[in-house]
């Protein structure tokens, strides 16, 4: 297994999990990270035994954003549009695309880039202690690496506005009751939860999951008809799976299918 500097990588019954390990800059994202976010990013997507992915943080943070020491690197725009390019196309966009289900366990600090990590994965477990925010424009910045698209599909427009405009903080209850996230739990139960909800779905129908995943995430931008001719040929390829055929005989015997993501 490769060695990393910014984070640990394991793969254990099915579930991979991603976890942050730069604790002493509270997880901010430097160059390294960045890099080695890719690199697992892709391993996870590939990789036919990981079904879920997991992606957390040490210490008190689950990513506190940018590494503002290596701003000064956007010495001019070409060189800032391509950096972000880079960056949006080898971590962000494949997080986000990955066709398995994927779960950000949000401990502690949870600001900027790193909310955009979050939001990047299909579903967020957070900490009772969590803190959030869009702390871009806190630094003269307009939001990067996906939240200008991530953010206003989670909330509503004007609170998306609100929260980037000022850039305020805000605990859990409040990214629960916005939408922000799916679950709060007691931080130190945290790691058990993810676990548990990333296991239940490791157990399930994989290719299904990751159609439905990849044409939700299209919803928003296509026509009734668009999607309905998608809905066809994903249900078409869904029909072949071997998932689907052990829960139909499953079915036939009034017994509990096992899946095995094929």
């Amino acid at each position: 297994m490769a060695d990393y500097q910014r984070l640990s990588y394991t793969v254990a019954d099915a579930v991979a999990t991603i976890r942050l390990t730069r604790a002493e800059a509270r997880n901010s994202l430097d160059m390294t990270a960045k890099r080695e976010l890719a690199e697992v990013i892709e391993r996870s997507a590939t990789d036919p035994e990981v079904r879920a992915v997991v992606l957390t943080g040490s210490g008190g943070a689950f990513s506190a954003g940018g590494d503002v020491k290596e701003m000064d690197l956007n010495s001019d725009p070409v060189t800032s549009r391509s950096r972000l390019r880079t960056l949006l196309t080898t971590v962000f966009l494949p997080l986000a695309e990955i066709e398995k289900p994927t779960i950000a366990a949000v401990n502690g600090h949870c600001h900027g880039s790193g909310l955009a990590l979050m939001m990047a994965c299909d579903l967020a477990v957070v900490a009772d202690d969590a803190t959030f925010s869009c702390a871009f424009t806190k630094i003269g910045l307009v939001p990067d690496c996906g939240t200008l698209y991530f953010l206003p599909r989670r909330v509503p427009l004007n609170m998306a506005k609100e929260l980037i405009f000022t850039g305020r903080r805000f605990g859990a209850a409040e990214a629960k009751e916005l939408g922000l996230v799916n679950r709060i739990v007691p931080a130190a139960e945290l790691d058990s939860a993810a676990g548990a909800l990333a296991a239940e779905l490791a157990a399930g129908p994989t290719v299904a999951l990751g159609l439905a995943k990849t044409l939700l995430d299209r919803s928003m931008r296509l026509s009734s008809r668009d999607m309905a001719e998608l809905e066809a040929f994903a249900i078409g390829t869904a029909f072949t799976t071997e998932d689907h055929l052990a829960a139909r005989a499953a079915f036939g015997t009034k017994t509990a299918p096992t899946f095995h993501g094929r």
